[in-house]
């Protein structure tokens, strides 16, 4: 996939977001069961520091949440945290920050920026950080290889004995999905900057989201010959795959991978 396209495909997702947030925000105020198994035992490792955590498409700050009642329900004291949200959505970004005003022990940071800007995941904080998550997110990224770099890069920023977990959604195998497929030369017909269809990739979608007259979003559906590909880009060690979530318990597929000390 050439850089115009992968550009231009992020941008079909920058306006989807910018136009959709409190929508999507609504949609998405609840944890994913398979957070709960994707983080056992993070807590208590080094409780005498915070726990450093990086989430990285972050979107309302679900996950933060998620885990400051986990750390409350671990045994012994609660660790805090040392967490920061990274997200290219200023307004989700702001709902964020509003619904997590800071206080107390945890050091909650937001930052705007954009992961395939230049080299992807040049732009996330260097860490190291004990959990590094994608939840949500790389099916918005373009291109094979951009996918493998990011996650290269998400794992540079794990600390030895640290953990990295990263989701794909698998939208491609639930029927009730397909209602939401928008042709590509549907889209073409209407936009003012058509999207290459030969430089598109096996898996590549536009899905519709509430409303037609809403702007669509850009997904990949991962199949398990890619998902071993992205697995081995990061150079960690696997420590447990598995499905969860949505109403079949399979809509994303969980890779939990470690730094070994």
């Amino acid at each position: 996939m050439n850089a115009k396209t992968r550009e231009r495909l992020n941008a079909v997702n920058r306006e989807f977001y910018a136009a959709q947030a409190d929508a999507f925000d609504a949609s998405r105020n609840h944890a994913w069961p398979g957070w709960k198994r994707a983080i056992r035992d993070i807590f208590g490792k080094e409780a005498s520091r915070p726990l450093r955590v990086l989430d990285v498409g972050c979107g309302n700050g679900r996950f933060a949440s998620f885990l400051q009642d986990a750390a409350k329900n671990a045994a012994g004291d609660a660790q805090p945290l040392d967490y920061t949200g990274f997200d290219q959505s200023s307004a989700l970004l702001a709902i964020a920050t509003g619904g997590h005003p800071g206080g107390g022990p945890d050091k909650l940071k937001w930052i705007e920026g954009d992961i395939l800007e230049g080299q992807p995941g040049a732009a996330l904080p260097s860490g190291p950080f004990d959990l590094v998550v994608a939840f949500g997110l790389l099916h918005h990224v373009p291109g094979l290889q951009q996918r493998k770099e990011l996650l290269a890069a998400l794992a540079d920023r794990v600390d030895s004995g640290g953990r990295l977990v990263f989701t794909v959604w698998q939208f491609g195998r639930t029927k009730r999905f397909d209602k939401h497929v928008i042709p590509w030369d549907r889209f073409n017909a209407q936009s003012k900057q058509p999207i290459l269809t030969g430089e598109l990739e096996d898996g590549d979608y536009l899905l519709s989201f509430g409303e037609a007259s809403n702007p669509p979003r850009y997904c990949h559906h991962t199949g398990d010959s890619e998902f071993n590909q992205l697995i081995a880009a990061t150079g960690l060690q696997l420590d447990d795959e598995f499905e969860a979530d949505g109403r079949t318990a399979d809509l994303n597929r969980y890779a939990v991978l470690k730094r070994m000390p």
